[in-house]
């Protein structure tokens, strides 16, 4: 098939080239970050802080539709001569004389409050490990500049009109996270005394533990029946959100209490259009969905990790290291965001995203 260039003489033709843009103020976001912490020594070796963490984000990098698509009352379809439906186009752009455009603006703006309690052990008799707790909330209106995913988050507000309607959880809001360490040197033969403290010396034991809530997302509808973001949806994906089909509280709902709950049957497909005799209408109050953006969750992360290490001296500058390292060694299953289109049959079915099981490494290393 030929290539066919645009006529790039014609300015009309010039103006409605789709095309990312700069905002003309564009510029760093800025960051005001706040803290209060108080720490206390228990004792010689131990160390336990508490405090408070905050953030605010003014300005941030979003990406929005440079030229959206009106509220108008109504978008009339023609229909084929078959009586089938052209390509719905929507409402008229706001300047009907540009094309798409992605914008990147310093529109966005997000908040962080944490608690923040850690327990530090230092090195001492052969043991050293931690303890750390967050607890915490992250909200914003928009968590990636970039992202166009099927899976919760698009890097585009569904109104274009109304951005503070997607403000929510980041997608980068954990609540919840608790993360512990802990190495320790066998005592036995600990200076590997002689030929029997080289052989059943120098033992040493090591556990990461790292327990945290799972990341929020957002269903999908999975069409655009007004065409409301018609263009820019090629260029960042739909954001176009349904209605929600239910009176029960399912903020913060993991995949599984979804899925027990009914699935996709909670939430509404927006309306298509409806044939009218020889057009078909889409309703304006159809065009985005009224549920909110990241009020779902997916599983929390549970993982255990394990090592176990025997060095053995053979001279001053010498030494010989086994070592085996388990990750995961519980064999926890730890899932990722599910599928978010409501119309798509794997809706809120996680089993794609298996972050995989547990899994070993044995290593020798000579150090010389």
């Amino acid at each position: 098939m030929p290539l066919t260039v645009p006529n790039l003489s014609d300015p009309t033709k010039v103006a409605l080239l789709t095309r990312t843009v700069l905002a003309e103020n564009f510029h760093t976001p800025d960051a005001e970050q706040f803290s209060l912490e108080v720490e206390r020594q228990v004792k010689s070796n131990n160390i336990v802080r508490i405090g408070y963490v905050g953030t605010k984000g003014t300005g941030l990098f979003q990406t929005m539709d440079g030229n959206p698509r009106t509220l108008c009352p109504a978008v009339p379809i023609t229909l084929k001569a078959n009586g089938s439906l052209n390509t719905v186009t929507g409402c008229p752009r706001l300047n009907p004389g540009l094309g798409v455009i992605r914008l990147r603006a310093n529109a966005g703006s997000s908040i962080y409050h944490s608690l923040q309690v850690s327990f530090d052990r230092r090195f001492s008799n052969g043991l050293t490990a931690g303890a750390h707790y967050t607890w915490s909330s992250f909200i914003d209106s928009s968590s990636d500049t970039f992202n166009p995913s099927a899976r919760g988050e698009v890097a585009i507000a569904q109104n274009s009109f109304a951005l503070r309607s997607d403000r929510g959880r980041s997608t980068y809001d954990r609540p919840q996270r608790l993360s512990a360490n802990l190495v320790y040197e066998l005592p036995l033969l600990r200076g590997q005394p002689g030929f029997v403290g080289h052989v059943l010396g120098g033992w040493q034991v090591a556990t990461f533990l790292t327990i945290q809530s799972g990341s929020p997302w957002s269903p999908l509808n999975g069409v655009d029946p007004t065409a409301a973001l018609g263009g820019i949806d090629g260029l960042v994906g739909s954001a176009i959100r349904p209605d929600l089909n239910t009176t029960r509280n399912i903020f913060g709902m993991s995949s599984a209490d979804i899925l027990a709950n009914g699935g996709a049957a909670l939430f509404k497909q927006l309306a298509s259009c409806t044939q009218i005799g020889t057009t078909a209408t889409c309703a304006p109050n159809e065009r985005f969905g009224n549920v909110g953006r990241n009020i779902l969750r997916s599983d929390r992360l549970k993982q255990v990790d394990f090592s176990v290490s025997k060095s053995t001296r053979i001279s001053e500058h010498q030494s010989f290291q086994l070592r085996l390292d388990i990750f995961d060694i519980s064999n926890t299953r730890n899932f990722g965001i599910p599928e978010a289109r409501i119309n798509n049959p794997g809706f809120a079915h996680q089993e794609s995203t298996n972050g995989g099981g547990r899994t070993m490494y044995a290593a020798a290393r000579y150090t010389f």
